[in-house]
């Protein structure tokens, strides 16, 4: 059904002009205009304020816990930005921890891959030093910090009773840290011009991180809030003007935290102890504000293309899974992609060879990872195979492509337990695409 906007005045004004006798026309104007029209508005008025609640109701819970991310030059972080935050406090401290540095490598996966298990040899770069002019090996070595943030992030969720949505891995994934080979010394203070030979073009370094959390140290005053049958305590935390709508806020806390809720200035943590001790209060910013000068790189985010149908769904538990709520599932997780869904098969073949799933480049839904124990340890799974259609020719972010359908894959896996997803990428010729 399409809705019109019923322009009421203008179509009494025009049927007016039918009417020849002036008193006629003054006294039908007096009562469809005057009079008619004011219940004609509030009428729509009250319309609209009921369409308006249907939506609030069928908001889903983690609309306000959008997570995105980006990258940025060390020396372009803007620490008065109110929206962007590192990942990692250490890198804006420049924490070296036993490693030289980090460097982020925009590639596709495969290369990426190739880059940790090879290198430029045996999974290790060279560098000179600019003093000495002496040779040191560095090893590879994936940065496991920006995972380690990630478990604490789905702990935290859990611990607010969030819904857990899979965060978008591409850009994290692609941080590597360089580590000097047992034995390798370098001076403190001093600079390595590293060889990175056919990886030159790909290696970005001095490069960081960012995402929409902030993390603020929260100074409460407690109330008592009484129960039937337990006592309840409410930790009003005040924020000044710094709160902003749509923003979602979760407490990291001693005890257990029961909910976390927003007034106007102020975030109220329930809690069932009467202190909340050494606590903290993540903000998800939601409002993209996050303009400073260098923020040009691509933002990847968890955020769905939702409406009023996929919300009723997900609310009702109720979900008929057929190739077009598949299709229709692909492309609100596809971001600023173009991702498009040609089929999907289901294989009784766990664990077959590589070659019979078929041509193409094959990729799985694991950002999600870090979760630990897996549900199904020896996964002797069926395979849900989806295929999917890539148009070939060069484009802006294209490395970025095949993680976008690695994450669509991650959250078509949290609700097809029962299947392993994987995914399968065909090329097709520029302009052949429907």
């Amino acid at each position: 059904m399409e809705e019109k906007y019923f322009d009421y005045e203008n179509y009494i004004q025009k049927r007016l002009k039918e009417i020849d006798d002036l008193d006629e026309r003054r006294y039908a104007k007096e009562l469809l205009l005057d009079s008619l029209k004011k219940v004609f508005t509030w009428t729509e008025s009250r319309y609209g304020d009921l369409e308006r609640r249907i939506q609030e109701e069928l908001d889903v819970p983690w609309k306000h816990f959008h997570i995105c991310t980006t990258i940025v030059e060390r020396g372009n972080y803007d620490p008065i930005n109110s929206y962007w935050h590192p990942v990692c406090e250490e890198d804006i401290r420049q924490e070296s921890n036993g490693l030289l540095q980090t460097v982020y490598l925009a590639a596709e996966e495969e290369l990426c891959r190739e880059f940790l298990e090879k290198g430029v040899e045996n999974g290790c770069v060279e560098g000179i030093t600019e003093k000495t002019g002496n040779k040191i090996r560095l090893r590879i070595k994936r940065a496991a910090r920006y995972e380690a943030q990630m478990k604490k992030l789905h702990v935290l969720f859990s611990a607010n009773s969030i819904p857990w949505q899979t965060v978008h891995m591409g850009h994290l994934e692609r941080f590597f840290d360089l580590v000097p080979e047992e034995g390798e010394k370098i001076s403190e203070g001093e600079s390595v011009r590293i060889l990175w030979g056919k990886w030159g073009s790909y290696v970005r370094e001095g490069f960081i991180p960012l995402w929409n959390i902030q993390r603020m140290d929260v100074h409460p005053q407690e109330f008592r809030h009484p129960c039937v049958d337990e006592v309840i305590y409410e930790h009003i935390c005040y924020l000044g003007k710094e709160i902003t709508d749509g923003d979602g806020y979760l407490a990291q806390a001693e005890g257990n935290v029961l909910s976390v809720r927003c007034e106007k200035n102020k975030v109220i943590i329930k809690t069932d102890r009467d202190s909340l001790g050494s606590a903290f209060l993540y903000r998800f910013h939601q409002r993209d504000d996050g303009s400073s000068y260098g923020y040009k790189f691509p933002i990847l985010s968890n955020e769905k293309k939702e409406n009023w149908a996929a919300r009723y769904l997900q609310r009702a538990g109720n979900f008929i899974q057929t190739p077009l709520e598949l299709r229709r599932k692909v492309e609100e997780l596809s971001g600023n992609y173009i991702i498009r869904l040609s089929s999907y098969e289901i294989r009784q073949m766990a664990g077959a060879d590589r070659g019979d799933l078929g041509e193409g480049e094959m990729l799985e839904g694991d950002m999600d990872g870090y979760y630990g124990t897996k549900v199904f340890p020896q996964d002797k799974r069926s395979i849900l195979l989806f295929r999917f259609l890539r148009e070939s020719g060069g484009k802006k972010e294209e490395y970025l492509y095949q993680s976008q359908i690695r994450y669509i894959l991650s959250q078509l896996q949290m609700e097809f337990l029962e299947y392993r997803c994987v995914g399968i990428v065909e090329w097709v010729k520029e302009g052949d695409m429907v």
